[in-house]
């Protein structure tokens, strides 16, 4: 295994290599630098435990390309398509996030090249390590246009080893099964509105964005931890029956 993630990271650096060479040789320094920075900073907040690392980058239609081949590789078209295709599938059947360490950052006028390895835990407990280059072409501060290398073999395997759906069995038969706090939850004005099903996952709505964050939870005595599918986590307390305290905000239970 060892021998293959070295000869993975060979390649990807000499994709890099390849690529640099390749970018034009005149560009406009202050876009460079602009974009450069843009995204030093978002893997910085991620690698430091942010939370939303796609959301702070991607455009609304970004087109998002996953080189190689297998069950993940592919375009996908929109946010919300790969987000819903290819993130939560994978990010679903993790028990810790991936969290990044950059090894390279190269940028050239619209073009951001990313070298960096992320490390997380699957839900059945083993370890996931991988390597990626992610290319993102630039627009407005913005990513427009994202071609992911990564090595798909261990990425698939986590998505292959653990069946959401016995996963989301298990969170039935957890500690968060049977506890109080199932329904709807709300802050003022109703602007979120987050609802704790009965099968261990949660559904928040954000003014008119339905099922803006998804994933799972536990319940253990008034405090709850949260999991969502696109790869952070969070906790809360309930203080009473009726009143929760999460990230910063209170929530009103909804008859």
């Amino acid at each position: 295994m060892n021998i293959i993630r070295n000869r993975f990271a060979v390649l990807l650096l000499i994709l890099v290599s390849m690529l640099t060479s390749a970018l034009p040789a005149q560009a406009d320094d202050a876009t460079t630098e602009r974009n450069r920075a843009f995204i030093t900073q978002a893997f910085e907040k991620w690698s430091a435990g942010g939370r939303t690392f796609f959301q702070d980058v991607l455009a609304p239609d970004i087109v998002w390309t996953i080189e190689g081949s297998g069950p993940s590789a592919g375009t996908y078209r929109g946010i919300d398509d790969f987000m819903e295709r290819a993130v939560t599938p994978f990010v679903s059947r993790l028990s810790t996030p991936i969290r990044p360490t950059v090894k390279g950052i190269w940028a050239e006028d619209d073009v951001v090249i990313v070298n960096w390895d992320g490390e997380g835990r699957a839900a059945d407990g083993k370890p996931y390590h991988n390597s990626y280059v992610w290319i993102f072409r630039m627009a407005e501060q913005r990513a427009i246009e994202v071609t992911a290398f990564l090595d798909l073999v261990p990425y698939d395997d986590v998505i292959r080893r653990i069946p959401l759906n016995e996963k989301e069995n298990n969170a039935m038969n957890d500690s968060s099964a049977g506890h109080p706090y199932v329904g709807m939850w709300t802050t003022d004005g109703d602007q979120i509105r987050h609802e704790l099903l009965p099968n261990g996952r949660y559904d928040e709505a954000r003014g008119n964005r339905e099922s803006a964050y998804q994933g799972r939870y536990e319940v253990t005595g008034n405090h709850i931890d949260y999991w969502d599918d696109t790869g952070f986590t969070a906790d809360g307390t309930f203080v009473d029956e009726d009143t929760l305290h999460h990230g910063g905000m209170v929530f009103r239970r909804r008859g």
